[in-house]
C-alpha cells in the first residue's frame, strides 16, 4: 500500500500522539488499581471512570472553538504541556507519601479533558491537511488505533509495570512520552510547513450554537444523521453498562478478560480494514457495520458458550471501529473547513451525552423491570428462560438482547431511510442564514475530491 506524501508528515504527528495515550492511559490505569488496593472502595473506582468520562462534555464546546481559532501543533502541544505537569505533580506527591484520592480524581479529569481536546484537533486536522478522500479514510482508520492500542494494550502492560517499577515509574514513563510527543510536534512544526495552516484564524463572534444550527440547516439530511448517531450512542450505552455484569453471571473474571481482548483485536482488525481499504460509500457502510454490531451484541445477550462470546464481541468491536472511521469520514469531508472543530464537537457532545444516559438506562431497567421478570415465574419467564436462563443472569441476558435487537432495528430503519442512506460526502452551499451565523462565503473551489481544500495561511 503506498503511503500518499501528504500522509507521512501526519503519520509522525499520529506516532507521537498514540506514544502519549498510551502513556497517559497506562498512569490512568494504574492510579485506578493503586487506589482500589490502597481503600478497597469500589465507589472510589467508580469516580475515577465518572471523572474520565464527564468533563470531555463539558469542555467540548470550548474545545471545538479552539480548534476552529488555534493551530493543531499549537493545541496539541498545550495539551502536552497539560498531560506533563499532571503526571510530575503526581510523580511528586506519590514520592513524598502525600498522594490522596482527590488527587487522582483530578488527574483523571484532566486526562479526560486532554483526550477530548486532542481527538478533536486530531479530527479537524484530517481534512485540513488531506488531500484525497482515501487519504483521510486511511486517517480515520488510524484514529481508530489510537482509541484501540492502549485499550488493548494498556491494562496487561500496566500490571507488569505496577509490579516492577510501581506507580512512580509508570508516571515517570508517561512523562517520557510527553516529551518524546513534544519533541515530534516541534520537530513538525519546522520543518513541515504544511501543519502550519491548520488553524483558522479568528472566527465568528456568535460563538458555536449558531454556527452549528446554521451548518446543519444547510444541509437538512446531517439531522437525520446526529439524530441516528444519538440513538447508536444509547443502544452502545445501555451494552456496554451490561457487558461486564453479564458475562461475570455466566463465567470467570478469565472469559471476561479473554473476552474483552478478543474485542481489542477486533477493533485493531477493523482499523486495519480501514487502513488498507478506505471505504467509499460512507453512510452505507456505517449503517451496515451496525447491523452487523446489533446482530453480534444480540448473540451475546443470548450465548452461554465462551467460543460464541469471544467471535461475537471480535466482530462487535471490529464493527464500531468500521462504523467509527467511516462515519467520521463523513463529517470531515462535509463540513466547511472554518465550522470543522464547532460542529464536529457539537457530534461529540451528542455522542458523550447519550452513552450515560443508555449506561444509567441500563441499570434502572435492569433492577426495576428485567431482573424482576425473569425472577418470577410467569409467561414470560416461562418462555424466555429456556434461551435466557431466569434470575438476575435472565434478566441481564434479556436487557442485553434486547439492545443487540434494538439496534438491529435502528440499522434497518436506517438504510430503509433514503435521505440517510443516499447521504454522500460534500460540503453543502452557503445561505444567507449561514453568512449570518458568521461563515465565510465559500464557492465550488472550497471542496477538492469531496474534502474542503488545504487553506494555507501565513
Amino acid at each position: 500500500m503506498a503511503i500518499e506524501p501528504s500522509l507521512r508528515p501526519w503519520l509522525w504527528a499520529w506516532g507521537a500522539q498514540v506514544a502519549s495515550t498510551l502513556g497517559s492511559a497506562l498512569a490512568a490505569f494504574s492510579l485506578g488499581i493503586w487506589l482500589l488496593q490502597q481503600h478497597g472502595s469500589v465507589t472510589d473506582y467508580a469516580w475515577v471512570i465518572a471523572l474520565s468520562a464527564l468533563p470531555g462534555l463539558v469542555l467540548a464546546p470550548l474545545a471545538g472553538w479552539l480548534v476552529d481559532r488555534c493551530e493543531a501543533r499549537a493545541l496539541l502541544l498545550g495539551v502536552e504541556a497539560c498531560s506533563g505537569a499532571a503526571a510530575l505533580a503526581l510523580w511528586w506527591l506519590f514520592e513524598s507519601n502525600a498522594l490522596d484520592r482527590w488527587q487522582v480524581y483530578a488527574f483523571a479529569a484532566v486526562n479526560s479533558s486532554t483526550l477530548v481536546v486532542r481527538m478533536l484537533v486530531c479530527q479537524a486536522a484530517i481534512p485540513r491537511l488531506l488531500r484525497s478522500p482515501q487519504a483521510i479514510g486511511r486517517a480515520n482508520g488510524l484514529m481508530q488505533l489510537m482509541v484501540g492500542l492502549p485499550q488493548l494494550i494498556a491494562p496487561t502492560l500496566a500490571a507488569l509495570l505496577l509490579g516492577s517499577v510501581g506507580v512512580p515509574g509508570v508516571l515517570l514513563l508517561d512523562l517520557g512520552a510527553v516529551l518524546l510527543c513534544a519533541t515530534v510536534l516541534v520537530w513538525i512544526g519546522l520543518f513541515v510547513s504544511a501543519v502550519r495552516g491548520t488553524g483558522q484564524g479568528r472566527v465568528g463572534a456568535e460563538g458555536g450554537s449558531s454556527v452549528v444550527l446554521a451548518v446543519l440547516r444547510g444541509r437538512p439530511a446531517l439531522w437525520a444523521l446526529l439524530a441516528y448517531l444519538g440513538l447508536e450512542h444509547l443502544m452502545l450505552g445501555l451494552a456496554s453498562a451490561l457487558l461486564s455484569p453479564l458475562v461475570l453471571e455466566r463465567h470467570s473474571v478469565l472469559v471476561l478478560g479473554t473476552l474483552m481482548t478478543c474485542g481489542g483485536l477486533g477493533m485493531l482488525g477493523g482499523s486495519l480494514w480501514v487502513v488498507a481499504r478506505p471505504p467509499v460509500r460512507l453512510i452505507r457502510t456505517v449503517l451496515l457495520a451496525d447491523l452487523l454490531l446489533g446482530a453480534a451484541v444480540l448473540t451475546i445477550g443470548a450465548s452461554a458458550s465462551p467460543v460464541v462470546l469471544y467471535v461475537a464481541a471480535f466482530v462487535a468491536f471490529g464493527c464500531f471501529s468500521l462504523s467509527t472511521s467511516s462515519d467520521q469520514s463523513f463529517w470531515q469531508r462535509s463540513l466547511p473547513a472554518d465550522a470543522l472543530g464547532r460542529v464536529l464537537s457539537a457530534r461529540q457532545m451528542v455522542c458523550l451525552l447519550a452513552m450515560p444516559i443508555g449506561a444509567l438506562g441500563a441499570g434502572a431497567l435492569a433492577d426495576g423491570w428485567a431482573i424482576t421478570l425473569m425472577s418470577t415465574a410467569g409467561e414470560w419467564q416461562a418462555r424466555l428462560a429456556p434461551l435466557l436462563g431466569t434470575g438476575k443472569v435472565g434478566g441481564l441476558s434479556l436487557l442485553f438482547a434486547a439492545a443487540g435487537l434494538l439496534y438491529v432495528l435502528l440499522a434497518s430503519l436506517g438504510l430503509a431511510f433514503g435521505p440517510l442512506r443516499r447521504l454522500q460526502p460534500g460540503v453543502p452551499l452557503y445561505d444567507e442564514t449561514r453568512r449570518g451565523a458568521g461563515l465565510t462565503a465559500a464557492g465550488s473551489d472550497d471542496v477538492h475530491d469531496g474534502a474542503p481544500r488545504l487553506e494555507q495561511q501565513g
